[in-house]
């Protein structure tokens, strides 16, 4: 909200300028120059310039990120340096190309402003270039930012003054708002509560790419995770699941079965065969479990699947439903946030008696080009510890650093068919993102494939 990217992507997928205006590829494949916007200003006043992208890409890539998207540069990097004071080179180790998609998750912050209040200062009042300027942080209460009039793209401009996010995680206490005039979007709403709202007159808008709901298996790879060691249970698991029948009931016809994660239709290596879901085929899913020898082979032939409260849990449990038909025997377990997260980016390298081993999560998400997301899920050396395959790894390799773009492409979509083929994870179905709005809200008119908070900034005033 109130930082810019160094590159960023638009509503068909192309990538556009940020910070920096223009970018170039050297003919070595490995020597990435940036060369910055001139006139873009932090909120303080002081120029972006590339000392300040040179001082978010040493923090951005140091052992100490959290970020995800950290790793694959840290790891990637041999040198950066400012070229002078509009100009920033990144060398890779090797050439990838795809890489530019990365820069697109670099924000970028004020060198001079961070140095002189220190990290902590920093997080008490943070600062950018971006369309909101921070007012306020009241944890675990509320977020308050301010609209930037004097942002260099004219359009992204905020009509509104101020933008208030209150940390409300009850559905029903924000419907209750909703309802009372205290708030405008609630988020997070059940597909049940959000058509009870649109019947009973409620605008909505489509903010965001259909989502692509998977689930995915930690560690899978180890006998210690159980029966989902076995790929006929894993693929078991999948087709137990009626897809149409979600898609009609439990999100009412808002989306469509289907998909893989961070893939959808018209991205980047998205063939018919890789988006296309697996049949409902109940009779298939026993005859796999009878094969396998479920239950008995098993000590324990539960099925754990790890979820936080709210949507998630709901929908999870409409597959429980199916899963229980087959003679599949699983079990919900509803954790903490931060417990979920921490089986979800476990890290590469997951030991066999890691607690998380054997444990399913769900995601959402989609993305114009899924290269990074996916190496996470399907390679060893992803954060997710879902795809341990050497021969799956090697196809990736392989694609990473081909600089002929049919070839490229050939290889990514090889290696997605090599992943797929492993059922560590599966889609589910396509979701339409939809938001609830109270008259108070007009048009949507940025950002269209992005999340809620990079689209506040082009909401306009109703009509």
């Amino acid at each position: 909200m109130y930082c810019d990217s160094l590159v960023a992507f638009d509503a068909s997928g192309t990538y556009i300028g940020e910070v920096a205006e223009t970018w170039s590829l050297g003919d070595d494949g490995k020597t990435w120059t940036f060369n910055i916007r001139k006139g873009m200003k932090f909120h303080n006043g002081d120029p972006v310039t590339a000392h300040d992208v040179l001082f978010t890409m040493e923090r951005f890539t140091s052992e100490e990120s959290k970020n995800p998207w950290s790793t694959g540069l840290r790891d990637a990097k041999e040198s950066m340096r400012v070229v002078d004071d509009y100009t920033f080179e990144y060398v890779s180790k090797n050439p990838e190309p795809p890489m530019i998609d990365s820069f697109c998750w670099v924000r970028i912050i004020p060198k001079n402003y961070f140095e002189s209040v220190g990290v902590d200062g920093y997080r008490l009042n943070p600062m950018g270039s971006g369309p909101w300027k921070f007012v306020e942080h009241i944890p675990e209460t509320s977020f308050t930012v301010e609209a930037n009039t004097d942002y260099w793209r004219k359009e992204h401009i905020p009509e509104y003054k101020y933008v208030v996010i209150l940390q409300v995680p009850e559905e029903s206490t924000q419907v209750a708002m909703l309802k009372r005039g205290e708030i405008d979007i609630p988020t997070g709403l059940t597909t049940d509560k959000r058509v009870q709202l649109e019947r009973a007159g409620w605008q909505t808008r489509v903010q965001g790419l259909a989502l692509p709901t998977m689930l995915a298996i930690i560690g899978s790879q180890y006998p210690e995770a159980g029966a989902v060691h076995d790929i006929r249970i894993r693929k078991a698991l999948s087709y137990a699941i009626n897809r149409d029948e979600l898609c009609a009931t439990y999100w009412q016809g808002t989306a469509q079965p289907g998909g893989r994660f961070f893939l959808m239709p018209g991205g980047y290596g998205a063939t018919d065969d890789l988006l296309a879901p697996d049949p409902y085929d109940p009779a298939l899913a026993m005859s796999l479990m009878a094969e396998a020898g479920y239950p008995d082979a098993w000590d324990d032939p539960t099925i754990i699947i790890s979820t936080t409260a709210g949507p998630t849990l709901d929908m999870l449990q409409a597959m429980q439903g199916y899963w229980n038909k087959v003679g599949l025997q699983t079990k919900i377990e509803v954790v903490e946030m931060s417990v979920w997260l921490s089986y979800v980016f476990i890290g590469p390298g997951a030991q066999a008696d890691n607690p998380a081993i054997g444990i399913i999560w769900s995601w959402a998400g989609a993305a114009f080009n899924g290269t990074y997301y996916c190496r996470n899920m399907y390679t060893s050396y992803g954060i997710h510890s879902v795809t341990v395959n050497a021969a799956v790894d090697a196809i990736f390799d392989k694609y990473i650093v081909e600089r002929d773009p049919v070839k490229a492409k050939e290889y990514y979509i090889e290696w997605q068919r090599a992943a797929k083929a492993l059922y560590t994870s599966f889609g589910v179905a396509y979701v339409e993102s939809i938001v609830v709005v109270s008259n108070n809200i007009g048009e949507f008119t940025v950002n269209p494939h992005m999340f809620i908070t990079d689209a506040l900034c082009g909401i306009k005033h109703p009509k």
